[in-house]
């Protein structure tokens, strides 16, 4: 049996620069590398940098103050298709945040890149890009990704079987390990079933996804 517990990264709720988010991501595992691709325009910021996210480009504007960069969310249609009323440039949805002086925005819709962003930002200001038909709760992304990880798979080729809500006894959610002390108290959360090609496995997360098992299935 594999027991794997996953944490996202604490959320900051004050970036000063780009730097700041930066340093963040690297600090929580990503690889992070500036490009020389421009920023698209519209969002009056001082300074707009491009950055490629392990495998995924996200776009940061950086604001002298942080009521421009509240200014600049608000002008964002909560579907994410536009600013002000402008088609953003981008195809489909974004995702987008606003933390301290920046605003981030990413057009991708890879589910581990979200969910780190989301992480170190807090709640997109934005619907969630297109992806699977299922509404998934977070607790369900957090296990694909956890389950993908510890496969080695790209989570894009992770399927999700299906999830149904628990209530475990104690913070071990139902697997603790040999010799484990575990929480007490009732923990709500999730029991997910994953699949990719020939393989298959379940996790057991807690309502949100800060804390994912994982057991492999035959």
């Amino acid at each position: 049996m594999l027991l794997l517990a996953a944490c996202r990264p604490p959320v900051q709720d004050a970036f000063a620069s780009s730097q700041s988010l930066i340093t963040a991501l690297r600090e929580a595992g990503a690889g992070v590398k500036d490009t020389a691709i421009a920023a698209p325009q519209g969002f009056n910021a001082r300074a707009a940098q491009t950055l490629q996210v392990d495998q995924g480009l996200v776009y940061v504007y950086e604001y002298a103050e942080v009521e421009q960069a509240e200014a600049a969310a608000t002008r964002l249609a909560p579907d994410g298709l536009s600013l002000s009323g402008t088609p953003l440039p981008w195809e489909g949805r974004v995702s987008a945040w606003q933390a301290g002086q920046i605003l981030v925005v990413y057009p991708g819709t890879e589910g581990g890149l979200v969910l780190l962003l989301s992480g170190l930002l807090g709640d997109p200001l934005t619907a969630q890009p297109d992806g699977p038909e299922e509404p998934y709760p977070p607790a369900v992304a957090a296990a694909l990704v956890a389950w993908a990880d510890s496969q080695a798979l790209d989570p894009a080729s992770v399927e999700v079987i299906g999830y149904t809500a628990a209530e475990w006894l104690d913070g071990c959610l139902g697997l603790p390990a040999s010799g484990e002390r575990c929480a007490p108290g009732a923990v709500r959360g999730w029991v997910v079933d994953l699949r990719a090609g020939e393989l298959s496995g379940s996790a057991h997360t807690d309502d949100l996804g800060l804390q994912v098992r994982l057991i492999p299935k035959d």
